[in-house]
């Protein structure tokens, strides 16, 4: 009788230990094997595809399921340590630039080239951004969503002064020099990492061939063109065009301590949700006009990229659900909630988001660039942010070659 007590033990036990394993997400379950997990540092991302996800998984056959970690270096110490592993994600949100780079180096990212060529392209995505994916001539990301920048401006600061969105630089500059006249900041500078924002802003608009050189490092911060920019915008600093450092550029510009601020397109649920404010009513935005008027004005956009991982055992469900990312159906229903999108074909409900997107893909009216703050190194990233603070403490020509001075030391010593 023990014996035969003992025998249906180990077999009560052995069916528990069975049940356990099947629900314990080794990836061998049906279930399992119809979730891709997207890893991302982006905790609203869950909210802004709510919509999409069941067109994904209508198209697809897959679930896809975002696991947040917003904290910065636990993300990305997380995704490093397991990307040569087989536990690598299928799919993972990243950013472009040098920390792209090293991945593709260390050979811890798919090729997506084909996959751009037969869907990406095909359904609405512009070819333009995949520059900003490419490494040695293959492309290794594809687009999360597509934020572009431009000047933000209070309408009703612009209506009292009888102002209108300017169709030249001139016209800028004369806008300036009204709110000036009228005891209004006009621009909103920004704090901590926001110093690159004009210099990058004015060079787009004073020589949009001359940002490529400089990023690519074909112009170096001291080449006197590249001074130029940086004289422009010493000379704009000095004339008072611009707040001081804030805190809280959003709040001044919402509460009209300023009328224009340069930044991004994903202000503006907070604008809406915060301040109240409708767009194309009480706030819209211009791109910056070219200060040559035979040359395009430049849209500059930011970009987070959805990698990969090469090793990563559900690799091929992951490039799947890429596919149906950007369906025409998937991507509205993305940008109903979120007012971003990254294919063209959408009908985005919020007016700026609408018109600067059109710009953006309106190539032989604009250019499309990609941010300064992906383009270098890390290491000349923060120094050239610092650097650009002294110039906005100083803003003199001495201050302006010292400055750029000492950030192609840095970039010399960085790239012998």
């Amino acid at each position: 009788m023990k014996f035969k007590k003992l025998i249906v033990l180990l077999a009560v036990s052995m069916i528990a230990i069975l049940g356990l394993a099947a629900c314990g997400g080794t990836g061998t379950s049906s279930k399992a094997q119809n979730v891709v997990e997207i890893q991302t540092d982006k905790s609203g991302e869950s909210n802004n595809a709510k919509g999409a996800l069941p067109i994904i998984k209508e198209k697809s056959g897959l679930d896809l399921k975002y696991v947040p970690t917003p904290d910065y270096s636990a993300y990305q110490t997380s995704i490093q340590q397991s990307l040569s592993t087989k536990k690598a994600p299928a799919l993972f949100t990243w950013w472009t630039g040098s920390q792209m780079d090293n991945l593709v180096e260390n050979d811890l990212l798919e090729d997506l080239t084909e996959e751009w060529e037969n869907y990406y392209i095909k359904n609405g995505v512009n070819e333009e951004i995949a520059k900003s994916l490419t490494i040695d001539g293959k492309i290794y990301g594809a687009p999360l969503n597509i934020i572009y920048n431009g000047v933000f401006y209070n309408k009703e600061i612009f209506a009292k002064y009888n102002l209108e969105e300017p169709d030249t630089f001139d016209d800028f500059i004369k806008i300036c020099d009204t709110l000036l006249d009228n005891g209004v900041t006009p621009i909103g500078i920004g704090n901590t990492w926001q110093s690159f924002v004009w210099p990058m802003a004015l060079m787009g608009s004073m020589d949009a061939d001359l940002y490529d050189e400089w990023t690519e490092g074909k112009a170096k911060f001291t080449d006197e063109r590249v001074k130029a920019v940086f004289y422009k915008w010493s000379d704009m600093l000095a004339k008072g065009y611009f707040s001081e450092q804030q805190q809280d550029q959003v709040k001044d510009f919402a509460t009209g301590e300023v009328a224009m601020i340069y930044n991004a397109t994903n202000l503006l649920s907070g604008f809406a949700e915060d301040y109240g404010f409708v767009s194309g009513e009480d706030i819209d935005m211009f791109t910056l006009p070219s200060m040559d008027d035979g040359n395009k004005p430049t849209v500059f956009y930011e970009v987070a990229p959805i990698l990969v991982g090469k090793n990563s055992k559900d690799k091929e469900q992951g490039i799947k659900i890429l596919r149906s990312y950007y369906d025409q159906d998937v991507q509205q229903a993305y940008a109903d909630v979120s007012g971003m999108a990254s294919v063209s074909s959408v009908n985005l409900k919020d007016p700026i988001s609408k018109q600067i997107t059109e710009e953006a893909n309106d190539t032989e009216n604009f250019n499309l660039k990609l941010r300064y703050y992906e383009q270098f190194l890390p290491e000349i990233i923060n120094l050239s942010i610092d650097e650009y603070w002294k110039i906005a403490a100083d803003p003199s020509e001495k201050q302006v070659d010292s400055s750029l001075e000492a950030i192609q030391a840095e970039q010399d010593k960085l790239n012998p």
